[in-house]
């Protein structure tokens, strides 16, 4: 578990780097990302939606761990804020101009996979392993 304990002591910088990440994936022109025609059978952009906004939550969630707070409390912040960024992140697409558009369902991807970021920080915490 000294790989979880690093990520968490540096948890602030992780969820800035991973929010770059997720900017630097989601606003590129849709000229420069690959096409795969069995990714849109299976809808594989909605899994990578899902993964990126939940590690973002499970790192929000770590970040704001401080003394004297409830974890559902900082969790839940964890949980908002990485939905929120997801909006912003749609909104940002949709105005851009780069041949992309904002997707209430890549939004709901975004919302289910920081939902389960949250449900497995939960487990954890009630785990005791993330104290």
């Amino acid at each position: 578990m000294h790989f979880l304990r690093f990520i968490k002591r540096h948890a602030g910088r992780w969820a800035g780097l991973w929010a770059v990440l997720i900017l630097v994936l989601t606003l590129m022109p849709v000229s420069e990302v690959p096409r795969w025609t069995w990714a849109d059978v299976i809808y594989l952009d909605k899994f990578v939606h899902a993964f990126l906004f939940g590690v973002q939550g499970v790192l929000l969630g770590m970040a704001w761990t401080k003394p004297g707070t409830s974890a559902r409390n900082r969790y839940a912040w964890a949980l908002g804020a990485a939905v929120a960024f997801g909006g912003a992140v749609e909104l940002v697409q949709q105005g851009m101009g780069q041949g992309r558009h904002g997707d209430v369902l890549d939004l709901l991807a975004d919302a289910a996979g920081a939902l389960a970021g949250y449900a497995w920080l939960h487990w954890r915490l009630r785990r005791g392993a993330m104290a």
